[in-house]
């Protein structure tokens, strides 16, 4: 706790954002105990107009595939500032391929479509971990079996990259991978501002949904019928 009588809770200061994601509350929070007030208020305005930005040009697209599909496109163009850092993430990896994910509602219906036009999904192990709790027990049990994503390959590759979920395209590390899945091994996460307010952004927008990929894509398959699909390239 920061001992500072001009110290505002996180709650507080991104009460504009409906739902920040954690490693934005973390950052501005850590920002918050560094700058003087009014450097943190600044960059506070800078982060809301930035968030209403984003806010407006998702609002642009039809829900759905569309918005979902906006938004992975986003992300990559401000993923672009992490190009020159030494990232150690590499296909086959994939033990970030085992934690339990957020995505959108949009992002569901991409993964709906994709499954729709024939990918080969493990429904069994889909619906095991759509009835686990948030955060359950069982995500805690590193690289086991029943946690792999349900679109990860044999060799730890990704059969969806293309359209793999933002949490996924943002996911990226400058430690060893073995990191990932050491018990009390230190992460070094790369960090962008940018993709976080926009994935703030997705997360908040009116009548729009979250939770996890096993969950959001469960309740998407079971509402569907017989919907008109783009074309999805799976790897």
């Amino acid at each position: 706790m920061i001992a500072d009588s001009n110290y505002t809770p996180a709650e507080d200061f991104l009460g504009f954002i409906a739902k920040p994601t954690p490693q934005l509350r973390s950052t501005l929070e850590h920002q918050q105990s560094m700058l003087p007030r009014h450097e943190f208020k600044e960059l506070l305005a800078w982060v809301s107009s930035a968030f209403d930005k984003y806010t407006a040009k998702l609002m642009e697209f039809r829900p759905g595939v569309a918005r979902g599909t906006a938004l992975h496109q986003m992300m990559d163009r401000e993923l672009l500032a992490a190009e020159k850092l030494p990232v150690t993430c590499r296909a086959g990896c994939s033990g970030c391929c085992h934690y339990e994910v957020e995505i959108t509602q949009d992002e569901a219906e991409i993964l709906k479509a994709i499954v729709q036009q024939g990918y080969p999904l493990d429904r069994q192990r889909l619906d095991e971990q759509a009835a686990r709790e948030r955060q359950g027990v069982e995500w805690k049990r590193i690289l086991h079996p029943q946690n792999r994503c349900v679109f990860l390959g044999a060799a730890g590759g990704c059969q969806i990259y293309e359209n793999r979920p933002s949490i996924c395209r943002k996911h990226l590390v400058q430690s060893p991978a073995y990191a990932c899945t050491t018990p009390g091994a230190s992460v070094a996460p790369v960090q962008v501002l940018m993709a976080e307010i926009l994935l703030s952004a997705a997360a908040s927008l009116e009548r729009t949904s979250t939770g996890s990929l096993p969950k959001m894509l469960h309740t998407a398959l079971q509402g569907a019928r017989r919907p008109s699909v783009p074309s999805y390239a799976i790897e």
